[in-house]
């Protein structure tokens, strides 16, 4: 019986292309040709943006101002904690105030956050450079089948569950800001006035710049008086005692 033939032995360079064969064959896939695919856009977009920077440099600049503009108001903008601090230091700034001397637009405005951050129904949604704050028909834990139902939510177009309440935009929430913007002056104190006296101008009717300048003014050392001075002084002087040394008629 003849004996099997024998395998010749196997050389190193065989032993390290079988040992480099996993490498070649995940550098040949479809996932390292994507990569390479993405990464050769990648880089001549690159490319084309540096060279069309190169020739128009002010409007790279432009939009590289554009875009830090963008980021800058992207990482500002305000969430659901900002507005309630800003609510409650709003808050905090009517109580501080009397009763009659309050805005009631102001009040009112303050009032009905309050009740709706109370109830749940205050929410905030961002949209990346700016949010939006408004009134959700029920709170989240509500557990009622009208919340809970998708098929009964109300649609976004829908201005009545959904109402806007607040635009906040860098790091500021608008509408607050504007209610709150003279807190303290109550109209209807003013509604027997008439009409021309219901508005004041700034140039025209307030003038604590002036009276105040006019204060200081009056701790000021005056002036020393020059000889034409000390003469009209003499003769006022002489004018004032001829005039108590005349006999009455």
């Amino acid at each position: 019986m003849a004996a099997p033939p024998r395998l010749p032995p196997e050389s190193p360079a065989a032993g390290a292309s079988s040992r480099r064969s996993v490498w070649e064959r995940l550098g040949q896939s479809r996932l390292a040709w994507w990569c390479r695919g993405v990464a050769g856009d990648y880089g001549e977009a690159c490319g084309e943006a540096w060279r069309g920077a190169r020739r128009r440099p002010g409007r790279a600049a432009a939009l590289a101002g554009l875009a830090g503009l963008a980021a800058g108001w992207a990482r500002s903008c305000p969430d659901g904690a900002s507005l309630e601090g800003a609510l409650l230091e709003a808050s905090g700034r009517l109580l501080l105030l009397p009763p009659a001397t309050r805005s009631p637009a102001a009040q009112a405005h303050v009032q009905r956050l309050l009740e709706l951050r109370a109830g749940g129904r205050l929410r905030v949604r961002g949209l990346g450079l700016a949010a939006v704050a408004y009134e959700a028909p029920a709170a989240p834990d509500a557990a009622l089948y009208r919340a809970r139902c998708r098929h009964l939510a109300p649609p976004w177009g829908d201005p009545r569950p959904a109402r806007l309440l607040d635009l906040g935009f860098a790091g500021r929430w608008w509408l607050l800001r504007a209610r709150m913007q003279d807190c303290d002056v109550n109209a209807e104190e003013f509604r027997a006035l008439p009409e021309p006296l219901r508005r004041l101008s700034a140039r025209r009717h307030l003038r604590a710049a002036r009276n105040e300048r006019l204060f200081q003014q009056k701790f000021q050392p005056a002036p020393p008086l020059g000889p034409q001075h000390l003469q009209e002084e003499e003769e006022e002087e002489i004018r004032r005692r001829h005039h108590h040394q005349q006999p009455p008629p």
